[in-house]
C-alpha cells in the first residue's frame, strides 16, 4: 500500500502542460496494480489482449509503450504526446472509454464522443424504424452491442418466425450473436444446416461485433454480454480463435464457401419441400458520418435462384 500511495507524488519538475497528463497516468497506474492485486479485472479468459501480464508499473509503461515517460516526469518534456501515443497507453492501461477521454482531454486533444443511449439513442432508433418500414427488403435495426430494436414483417416471413415464437424470445436474447448461437431460439434451426455456411456466419458476426467495439472491450455492458454468451454451445471456441488484427478474407470459414458475403437459409414456407436461399447482408447508416450506431440491417438475394425463392415466398427485394 506504500507503494500505491507513493506514485501518486508528482515532481515539481513537471512541466506544467504536462501535469494533468502525468496526474492521470499516475492514478491510472495505481488503480490498475490495486485491481490486479484483487484480481477484480485481468482474470477474464475470452478478452482479447495483445499485452500479455502487466505489472503497473513506470519501468513498465516506459518499456512498453512511452519511453519519454521518465523525461516528462522530469520536466525535460514539454507538451503531452500526440492522439496516436495517447491511444497507445490507454490500450496499455485497459482504459475504459472515460477512462480514455480523461487522458486525451488531459492531453489537450479532443475526447471519444460517447456513444448514443437514453433518450438521443431512442429519437434515432424512431427515425431508423420509420426507414426500415418503408424497405422493401427484410430489415432490422442493431445497437452496438448487437441487439435488435426492430425487425419488419419481410424478415419474419423470410425465416418463417411465427410472433409466438418471438414472444418466447428474452429482451436479453434478442440479440445477434444470441440468435446465432442459442439452440433454443427461433432463427438457429434455419441456418445450422448448412454448418459451414453458419460458421463463416457467426464468426464474421463475431469479427464485427469485436470490430466495432475495440475501444469498449472493459465497458461494463460488453463484459457481461460476453460473459453471458460463453455459456452457449459453441460461442467460446469461436470468440476465441476470431482475430481482428486480420482481414476476415483470411479466416479459415471463408475457405470454398459461396463468393458473396452471404448465408445459406432453410426457407419452407408454403413449400411442399425446404428450399436454400444465399442472403446477402446491406448495412445501411443512419447517422450519416455523425455515429457510426444504430444501423440498419437489409438482406438480398444474393443470386438468381435465390431471387426466385424470395418471389416465390412473397419476400420483396430491390
Amino acid at each position: 500500500m506504500l507503494y500505491f500511495l507513493s506514485m501518486t507524488t508528482i515532481p515539481a519538475v513537471v512541466h506544467p502542460a504536462c501535469r494533468d497528463f502525468v496526474i492521470v497516468i499516475e492514478e491510472l497506474l495505481v488503480q490498475r496494480q490495486r485491481e490486479a492485486a484483487q484480481s477484480s479485472r485481468s482474470a477474464v479468459s475470452w478478452r482479447d489482449d495483445d499485452w500479455g501480464p502487466r505489472t503497473w508499473t513506470r519501468t513498465e509503461l516506459e518499456y512498453r509503450v512511452y519511453s519519454s515517460y521518465k523525461q516528462m516526469r522530469n520536466g525535460r518534456i514539454t507538451r503531452p504526446p500526440r492522439r496516436e501515443t495517447v491511444m497507445e497507453i490507454a490500450d496499455y492501461l485497459n482504459c475504459n472509454l472515460d477512462e480514455r477521454n480523461r487522458l486525451l482531454v488531459a492531453a489537450e486533444l479532443a475526447p471519444i464522443s460517447p456513444h448514443l443511449s437514453g433518450d438521443s439513442l431512442d429519437t434515432v432508433l424512431q427515425v431508423a424504424i420509420s426507414v426500415a418500414q418503408n424497405l422493401a427488403m427484410p430489415a432490422m435495426i442493431i445497437n452496438r452491442d448487437w441487439s435488435i430494436h426492430y425487425f419488419n414483417e419481410h424478415l419474419i416471413r423470410l425465416y418463417e418466425i411465427t410472433p409466438e415464437q418471438m414472444a418466447f424470445v428474452l429482451p436479453e436474447q434478442m440479440n445477434i450473436l444470441n440468435l446465432l448461437f442459442d439452440p433454443q431460439l427461433p432463427l438457429y434451426p434455419r441456418l445450422i444446416q448448412n454448418k459451414a455456411s453458419w460458421t463463416r456466419m457467426a464468426r464474421q458476426t463475431i469479427y464485427g461485433f469485436k470490430s466495432a467495439n475495440t475501444l469498449n472491450q472493459f465497458e461494463s455492458w460488453y463484459q457481461e454480454l460476453v460473459s453471458r454468451l460463453m455459456q452457449l454451445p459453441e460461442f467460446e471456441k469461436h470468440w476465441q480463435t476470431v482475430n481482428i488484427n486480420l482481414d476476415f478474407e483470411n479466416d479459415a470459414s471463408t475457405q470454398d464457401q459461396h463468393p458473396a458475403v452471404s448465408v445459406d437459409t432453410i426457407v419452407s414456407f408454403r413449400q411442399p419441400s425446404p428450399q436454400r436461399a444465399w442472403i446477402r447482408p446491406l448495412l445501411i447508416s443512419v447517422g450519416y458520418f455523425q455515429f457510426q450506431f444504430p444501423q440498419i440491417v437489409a438482406f438480398l438475394p444474393a443470386d438468381y435462384e435465390s431471387q426466385g425463392v424470395f418471389k416465390q415466398i412473397g419476400v420483396p427485394f430491390p
